[in-house]
């Protein structure tokens, strides 16, 4: 059987537990420009692992306890002092921007634009005797592909961010870069859809029979996805004010391109419960994902305060369980249960969405899965997991998707275990291109594109593991229930974050959200939680520090 090679998984280890080759040509340094570029284990493929490991962003820190769900109406973390509360208390600013996209995205563009300058230096030929010769020639062929994709994702990782950021396609003296000006959204835009389209016919559509079956690494498929979304991104009313609806079509054509040619490349739906866990990187429906090493950094941030080093970390709101619907006829949670409920009287929870259970932990369930810890958590006042415990959840839930359950986290006999975070995959191109056609021809029930924006939907909704009643509607009833359908679909995916503001819905999502407490007689009551909200919030602030040093910068409105 060939093996198979988690180039990621090597990448993010050498991007940020370790040093892996120094690349700084300086006087300092004992590497040099002449060095790198003729060597290839710990010269040219090092620095093509550091602009991978750039991918790794803040959203999905080290500890992964700080990503951007509990800045949302997905969650609230259960710890005041946690970092991404800054963007719910109105404690970021120029001067503390927090994110650090600008710098990461930025210093990876760099990287590759100081490769694709130099790549006619590269010469690894003194090594053609050695046996991994061919390998290293058949993988440098790739990787100026690979790097313009990157290229390409840090430039829409900028534009969602940031609105207009300057296009740099060249490397650039200090003085250079202090000077440049931001460049009109639209052209980012047209820039990474047209490196996608140039570099998607030379990537492979899998590495698994390319050399080293290093997977992991940007394919043909991924670009095309960055497109899907970029266009998708750039037809949505944030950075649409005026509607275009050839925004919109172009968006749903590139997502039915993804949708009609799956198939041959191989990609399907997945059951939901295994988009994440030990094996997800080897899941059908992934296009692109961002893999770690064994671990249980993430199990310990998110496990119920009362398992051994669990800290609650991003707990799911009301809000976000009130979304979803029952099996039966499609009423929400919170239209059947629209107040306070006694949870010893009924079960409010039978018969809903069966990815309601495989993301929200509740009272009564049991929980962690592994037989070292696994109890039933209780989230009523004075419950092992609940108040008055410090870091217990402030909302009644605790997070389980993502989260495996499988690892222990005891003081002694600690076991860990891949992770493999969602960058692209084949569920989200269903609901891109439901929303691109449906605003492209004004209806839900329109197959201009081939397929309905219901079909498409509905695609999803009748996977034999979550069988939910199909979509039907159309007009404003139909919005309202695709941002349901979007948030349950794609919850914790770092997709909430950004969807509302490119929707421009940031005050009726994100100002006020719901959460529960239970009493010890099981009395589930709601209340309130009113976060800050500004409108200067659809973008980051430009970094005060970039602004001293470059008076061409601008910064965005309202900061």
């Amino acid at each position: 059987m060939k093996r198979i090679n988690y180039f990621l998984l090597s990448a993010f280890l050498c991007g940020f537990l370790t040093s892996c080759a120094d690349l700084s040509y300086t006087e300092e340094t004992n590497r040099n420009e002449e060095w790198t570029y003729t060597y290839f284990a710990n010269g040219i493929k090092n620095l093509v692992f550091d602009v991978y490991a750039q991918v790794y962003n803040n959203e999905f820190d080290s500890n992964s306890a700080y990503f951007l769900a509990s800045a949302t109406d997905e969650a609230q973390y259960a710890l005041e002092t946690g970092a991404v509360n800054n963007y719910v208390n109105g404690g970021w600013s120029p001067a503390n921007p927090y994110d650090r996209t600008w710098t990461k995205a930025y210093t990876a563009i760099a990287d590759v634009n100081m490769y694709l300058e130099k790549i006619d230096e590269t010469d690894i030929s003194d090594w053609q005797y050695n046996s991994d010769y061919p390998k290293w020639v058949a993988q440098m062929e790739l990787f100026p592909y690979e790097l313009r994709f990157l290229r390409a994702y840090f430039y829409f990782e900028l534009f969602k961010t940031y609105g207009d950021v300057p296009l740099v396609t060249t490397t650039l003296t200090n003085a250079q870069a202090n000077n440049i000006k931001r460049t009109p959204a639209d052209e980012i835009v047209k820039f990474i859809v047209d490196e996608c389209d140039a570099v998607a016919p030379y990537l492979p559509e899998s590495y698994t029979t390319e050399v080293e079956a290093e997977i992991g690494r940007a394919t043909r498929i991924a670009a095309f996805a960055l497109k899907a979304r970029t266009l998708l991104y750039a037809a949505s009313p944030l950075h649409n004010p005026n509607g275009d609806k050839t925004k919109w079509a172009k968006a749903a054509e590139a997502c039915k391109y993804i949708l009609d040619n799956a198939s041959a490349w191989g990609l399907k739906l997945s059951t939901y419960n295994t988009l994440w866990g030990h094996d997800a990187f080897f899941n059908t429906e992934l296009i692109f994902g961002i893999g770690r090493g064994d671990d249980n950094a993430f199990e310990m941030a998110n496990y119920p305060i009362g398992v051994e080093n669990g800290s609650s970390g991003n707990c799911p709101t009301q809000s976000l369980v009130d979304q979803y619907e029952y099996q039966n006829n499609g009423e929400t949670f919170a239209q059947r249960h629209p107040g306070n409920i006694n949870l010893s009287e009924e079960d409010p929870y039978e018969g809903l969405d069966p990815r309601f259970a495989l993301t929200v932990v509740k009272n009564g369930d049991e929980w962690p899965s592994n037989g070292a810890q696994k109890k039933t958590i209780e989230t009523f006042i004075g419950g092992f997991n609940a108040a008055p415990k410090y870091g217990a959840t402030p909302t009644g839930y605790y997070l389980k998707k993502y989260v495996d359950g499988s690892c222990v986290t005891t003081a002694d006999n600690q076991t860990r275990r891949r992770h493999t975070w969602i960058v692209f995959r084949l569920g989200e191109f269903y609901l891109d291109f439901a929303e691109a056609a449906f605003n492209a021809t004004g209806s839900a029930n329109d197959k201009t594109f081939g397929i309905s924006a219901n079909d498409a939907i509905n695609v999803l909704r009748t996977r034999a593991d979550i069988n939910m009643p199909k979509f039907k509607e159309d007009g404003d009833a139909w919005v309202e229930r695709y941002e349901r359908e979007r948030l349950v679909e794609l919850a914790f995916e770092n997709h909430r974050f950004w969807d509302v503001r490119r929707w421009k819905k940031g005050a009726q999502y994100f100002k006020t959200i719901q959460v529960a407490t239970i009493d010890s007689n099981l009395n589930l009551t709601r209340s309130t939680v009113t976060r800050q909200w500004d409108d200067k919030y659809y973008f980051y602030p430009i970094p005060q520090s970039e602004l001293k040093k470059n008076p061409n910068l601008t910064q965005n409105p309202g900061w």
